[in-house]
């Protein structure tokens, strides 16, 4: 991210964009968005913070005795309380609407609205933030707001029955199903990817290694779906996994494939590549998260990230170190939105505000979908379709 806004900025900002930088807006912005304010305040604080602080939380008193991200003194509050992110911007945002009641702050120019609060000796400084700081805000806005839209949930009863179910990821509520098809697959799988809406990608548990495809017809008020179409041989993935955009991803004996489809609904000629990412992929779960980003489990219980560049290629983040080895299904549709289903038939869900950053701290649980009635041997979500 901080990539990013280095490229796209314009004024002081540009090219000084950090990690820390971008989790001090963060911050920032969260509190704005938590507080149930639009984006116009989020874009007033953090061109405050550009003029105040170059966007960084200063615990030295290096001008008079002003502290934190909004640089202020004593009067305010604490030492504590103005080098917390989040009480400060609470305390800049209770002045802010003092000062300009009954939502006056939104017509008012940004850079007035900046000096009103701060009373800076350089009142003229803070406009010139305005255009910058509007382009972090658009940039970091997404990740504080919560997971959103509907994650579309594929799964293979033990008898070979499909299941279909839709879960809001902000509620976590279950909002279509679970639809059980009657007819049952004809063999039993041994991995599921899901690549569309309705198509689903499943493995034959055999020492051959059978791809099929299964086309979904209805999955409204019941689940129906075509025989499944054979494509081929030598897929003996324990795991399978697709990133919305155009790579299939499978792990068999700890080493990660990437294969790339063209279509939609892929015959083999379409489904190209098997090129060799790597070894050491002992993985219990495997989900994709986004194009060319998956997420796994260990037995050890250890949530592991990667982003995966080409052959012998990728990088590894671990995001928890344990307490993951009860889930022996993990899903995501993207967005940051990940489900976990526990080996006792319930399914956990998280957020991630930030899944590409390679860090587990912005990682949170969101509660349960169901305690129970979750009794699929398989589990694949719908990705988000990347363009």
């Amino acid at each position: 991210m901080a990539t990013k806004l280095n490229s796209t900025l314009d004024d002081k900002m540009r090219g000084y964009m950090s990690a820390y930088r971008v989790s001090c807006a963060r911050k920032v912005i969260k509190a704005v968005y938590d507080r149930g304010l639009d984006r116009r305040a989020a874009v007033i604080a953090v061109a405050t913070i550009i003029v105040e602080t170059s966007v960084q939380n200063i615990s030295e008193e290096v001008d008079h005795d002003s502290l934190g991200l909004f640089q202020q003194r004593a009067s305010w509050g604490s030492r504590s309380q103005r080098l917390n992110p989040t009480w400060a911007t609470n305390a800049f945002l209770d002045k802010m609407l003092r000062v300009y009641p009954n939502n006056s702050w939104k017509s008012a120019p940004i850079g007035e609205v900046c000096q009103a609060v701060q009373v800076s000796a350089y009142p003229d400084r803070y406009q010139v933030q305005a255009g910058d700081a509007q382009i972090i805000v658009n940039t970091i806005w997404p990740y504080v707001s919560g997971p959103k839209g509907v994650a579309s949930v594929y799964g293979v009863l033990p008898d070979g029955r499909l299941t279909y179910t839709a879960i809001d990821a902000a509620s976590g509520k279950r909002t279509h199903g679970a639809v059980v098809s009657t007819a049952t697959l004809g063999f039993t799988p041994k991995a599921m990817a899901t690549l569309n809406f309705n198509t689903i990608l499943v493995t034959k548990a055999d020492s051959g290694g059978m791809l099929y495809r299964v086309d979904v017809r209805t999955n409204n008020e019941s689940l129906i779906f075509e025989p499944p179409v054979y494509l081929g041989k030598g897929y003996t993935h324990e795991l399978l996994a697709y990133d919305g955009k155009s790579h299939l991803f499978g792990i068999a004996n700890g080493t990660l494939l990437r294969y790339t489809i063209t279509v939609a609904k892929p015959k083999l000629s379409n489904i190209t590549g098997g090129t060799t990412i790597g070894t050491g992929f002992t993985l219990k779960t495997l989900t994709a998260t986004g194009p060319d980003w998956i997420l796994g489990t260990t037995t050890g219980g250890q949530l592991l990230s990667y982003r995966i560049s080409g052959a012998g290629s990728w990088k590894r983040y671990q995001l928890r170190d344990t307490t993951w080895q009860n889930f022996d299904h993990l899903l995501s549709p993207g967005g940051g939105v990940y489900y976990g289903h526990h080996r006792e038939n319930s399914l956990h869900r998280y957020f991630d505000s930030d899944p590409y950053d390679g860090q587990g701290g912005d990682l949170t649980g969101q509660g349960t979908v169901d305690t129970s009635g979750w009794s699929q041997s398989l589990l694949s979500a719908q990705p988000a379709t990347v363009t």
